[in-house]
């Protein structure tokens, strides 16, 4: 198996994109069945759309290549399992999820949120209460403060209804602007 491969399937984040560009198919159930290349994917779907919509609304945005690459490979890297992180336990037996299953939960609440696109998601889990730094993308003219306070609200509602966690501290860094073509 590959050492740069995403999860246990033995595919490359480069191949990940030339199936996604296919449109999955034909089916690769070693893809298909990974949870890692699953959330690898649903981010390309995601940011597929924010492209399409782009287009859609005649917004010419400025947005280079390299960028795209860069939020990929931040989802790569975030899909990864890490450490278990426990949910429930009776007697014998603890209910788990990963670190990497926790940042894709919090990524899709994000992205969520109109006019954003999510970057990057640190977690940090320190027994009940899950701390979380994220990174992300505005369009030109949103509402900085606003779009932040909303993704703060997408976040703590899908920590609080997906798990026994409850959300500590959310910092919101918006470290980029995408502008319309000629605007400065």
């Amino acid at each position: 198996m590959a050492t740069d491969s995403i999860g246990e399937s033995g595919y490359t984040l480069e191949d990940l994109a030339a199936y996604h560009d296919r449109g999955r198919q034909p089916a690769i159930p070693a893809i298909d069945g990974d949870a890692q290349c699953r959330a690898v994917l649903d981010s390309m779907d995601r940011l597929g759309a924010l492209s399409r919509t782009l287009v859609e609304t005649d917004a010419e945005i400025e947005l280079e290549e390299s960028w795209f690459e860069q939020i990929i490979g931040e989802v790569a890297r975030e899909s990864r399992a890490g450490r278990d992180l426990p949910l429930a336990s009776d007697g014998d037996i603890t209910v788990v999820v990963t670190e990497g299953a926790l940042r894709g939960l919090i990524r899709d609440a994000g992205d969520g949120v109109d006019g954003i696109l999510v970057e990057r998601v640190d977690v940090d889990v320190d027994g009940a209460v899950v701390d979380v730094a994220l990174t992300i993308s505005a369009l030109h003219g949103t509402p900085l403060p606003e779009v932040a306070g909303r993704v703060r609200d997408a976040v703590r509602s899908a920590i609080a209804s997906s798990a026994s966690w409850q959300a500590g501290t959310i910092d919101v860094t918006i470290d980029s602007l995408r502008t319309r073509e000629g605007e400065r």
